[in-house]
């Protein structure tokens, strides 16, 4: 295949220039889905976190006795 693309293109700097800029163009489309990726498990993450926050809120607002103890104690000057 080299063989081919040797005729083909006159000159081995433009054939060399030219597998260069297919590899960055390629290593452009893998950084910007590994970008994308990183951004979603960091929104899931978040949501998970935001999830345990309601349902440890949910969980101590239930509890009854949760401000007892503080129950007449005021403001004092």
């Amino acid at each position: 295949m080299f063989a081919v693309l040797a005729r083909l293109i006159p000159s081995k700097a433009a054939l060399y220039a030219g597998l260069a800029a297919l590899g960055a163009v390629v290593m452009a489309m893998i950084r910007r889905d590994a970008r994308r990726d990183e951004r979603r498990d960091a929104q899931l993450k978040d949501h998970e976190h935001a999830e345990d926050i309601e349902d440890d809120v949910a969980r101590s607002r239930a509890d009854p006795e949760r401000l007892r103890k503080y129950e007449g104690a005021g403001w004092r000057d």
